[in-house]
């Protein structure tokens, strides 16, 4: 009997979750479903890898799924290792990653004979075309693997390396890797992070877990915004069809004026604004979709940082400990642009201009931690397959950088602008024709869309 090969590239969550529901409903004929790894283990990418300091979630244990048919999974499956855990509770990422691991392992004992799992480790460096009906995936030890259709679930892109860092990528004192911090500073060292978001409160929790040993933090980002606090919110407290929002798509500015004014509402009615954030979630594939490339452009210049403050949120225990370490000194949070770092010894000295000033400004650190965040424009990507992929013209990049065009089920757009029935993208770069991708449960509802429309094909 022929099988059908489904190759998915990239087991983190995105990855992770299709083939599950894969092997959960599969097609009706005998498929071997293929999937790939570059890492040391699937079913946690870098977002749930197990690290010595104990990262938590931004998001309640109640609203984690990896499966929408079951609302509380994640939560039973905590409960089950962590007796207190409840709906609301920000649990360590870690965790996570095991639940994951438990989803696939669970979805492959059930799954039906035809379906088979296979687990691979490699790093996939090209995809080429085998006719009409097949493709090749080959892997930078120079195997390959036939596949039928092909998945690219490859997860946040890295991080950019900023022009200021070329002379001293290679420095001890600079860390590319946010991840990779070193164990011996103390009061007397002081950091620079590069970035504000969540990447830079990680960073910055990790290093000052030990009160006592916590160095000086300086931060630099462009606004200066940092994550705004989680709160025990309702998220369906606001509901109708996004009519209102979808009526001003012909202009960012009508949609913020709008968006304002219903978050006047909901708070004078007792509610919270993250309950209008959510609502604006749900409707924003449609909205993003509807608005003018212009309209578009002018989101990411102007408005992209404050949204990602609102909508990308810490637990409030760490927002608490950020304020802390701001109101104690230890941490100071600055806007600005930096335009030259030099090694001097074992120090870096940062020359940085501060947001709306002429003059510049000198810090000097015993550490620099780049926390800018994913890189999502592909002409920049240092990728082996990424640059195969475009080189071949397999997937196209969006005009604004934010990822790829894809069509229906994340369907690959081509270089000439047609989308493929073999060539799939599942993961945050579907933002680029989408917006909010990044979230776990939005891309487990992509990815059960796919699986279905994978099964029936």
């Amino acid at each position: 009997m022929m099988r059908h090969t489904i190759v998915i590239v990239g087991a983190g969550f995105s990855g992770t979750v299709l083939a599950a529901n894969l092997l959960r409903r599969p097609p009706s004929g005998a498929t071997d479903i293929v999937l790939i790894e570059r890492g040391a283990e699937m079913g946690r990418g870098v977002a749930y890898a197990a690290r010595e300091f104990p990262y938590l979630l931004n998001v309640p244990a109640g609203r984690l799924s990896a499966d929408s048919h079951e609302p509380e999974q994640f939560l039973r499956y905590a409960q089950r290792r962590l007796a207190k855990a409840g709906s609301e509770d920000f649990l360590p990422r870690a965790v996570y990653g095991d639940y994951l691991q438990d989803v696939l392992l669970e979805a492959e004992r059930a799954a039906p004979p035809q379906a088979r799992l296979m687990r691979q480790f490699g790093e996939v460096r090209r995809i080429a075309r085998r006719g009409e009906q097949a493709l090749t995936v080959e892997f930078a030890n120079g195997a390959a693997i036939a596949a039928d259709r092909v998945i690219l679930a490859l997860g946040n892109p890295p991080s950019p390396l900023p022009p200021w860092a070329a002379d001293v990528r290679n420095h001890p004192a600079y860390r590319h890797d946010p991840w990779d911090l070193p164990k011996t500073l103390t009061a007397q060292h002081s950091v620079l992070i590069v970035g504000n978001g969540l990447t830079m409160a990680d960073a910055a929790l990790a290093l000052s877990h030990d009160p006592g040993c916590a160095p000086m933090l300086h931060t630099i980002s462009r606004r200066g915004l940092i994550p705004l606090a989680q709160t025990p919110f309702r998220p369906l407290a606001v509901q109708g069809d996004g009519e209102a929002l979808l009526a001003c798509a012909h202009s960012i500015r009508r949609v913020l004026s709008t968006s304002r004014a219903l978050a006047r509402e909901v708070e004078s009615l007792g509610g919270d604004w993250r309950e209008v954030v959510t609502f604006i979630r749900n409707w924003a594939p449609a909205l993003w979709g509807r608005l003018p490339e212009a309209e578009r452009r002018r989101f990411v210049r102007h408005l992209q940082g404050y949204w990602d403050v609102h909508r990308h949120r810490l637990p409030p225990n760490l927002s608490e400990r950020i304020a802390h370490l701001r109101g104690g000194g230890k941490l100071q949070v600055n806007a600005g642009r930096i335009l030259d770092v030099a090694a001097l010894g074992g120090r870096l000295r940062v020359l940085w201009r501060p947001r709306g000033r002429e003059t510049t400004a000198t810090l000097w650190a015993d550490l620099v931690i780049n926390a800018t965040g994913p890189d999502y424009a592909l002409n920049r990507s240092s990728d082996p397959l990424i640059n195969s992929l475009r080189a071949t013209g397999l997937v196209l990049e969006d005009a604004l950088h934010l990822g790829l065009r894809t069509g229906r089920h994340g369907a690959c757009v081509d270089a000439q602008g047609n989308a493929s029935e073999r060539v799939f993208y599942l993961g945050p770069m579907l933002r680029a024709d989408h917006w909010e991708t990044t979230a776990a449960t939005e891309l487990r509802d992509h990815a059960e869309r796919l699986a279905a429309h994978l099964a029936a094909r």
